[in-house]
């Protein structure tokens, strides 16, 4: 099965010119600017807990990361079976999502 699943992955000779042509369109924004060629690279559930995890100052585990996506907390794109999620769509649901404020009476404080 593993010999039928290389079989499938390996591009036509028709689709190798495309293939080059977007490769080299991709290096050539990574060299220009880094920073947004890996902001538009798509991350699996590893590296987005990983991501979560520098944002947030706490372990995010892949569990918490599925748990948010089935709660419509995170932003997700999806081939197949696998998630994807980009840097900048998880940062701007961050930043849109509602803030919480704790309100404390008088009545709490004494």
């Amino acid at each position: 099965m593993k010999k039928d699943e290389e079989k499938t992955m390996l591009p036509t000779f028709e689709q190798l010119p495309a293939l080059v042509a977007e490769l080299s369109r991709k290096f050539d924004a990574f060299l220009e600017r880094p920073e947004e060629a890996e902001a538009a690279t798509p991350m699996g559930v590893i590296i987005c807990a990983d991501f979560l995890t520098s944002i947030e100052g706490r372990k995010v585990t892949v569990g918490a990361v599925y748990n948010r996506v089935h709660k419509g907390m995170l932003p997700y794109r999806k081939r197949g079976a696998r998630l994807y999620f980009l840097r900048e769509d998880i940062l701007e649901a961050i930043t849109k999502a509602k803030t919480h404020h704790l309100t404390i009476t008088a009545k709490q404080l004494s």
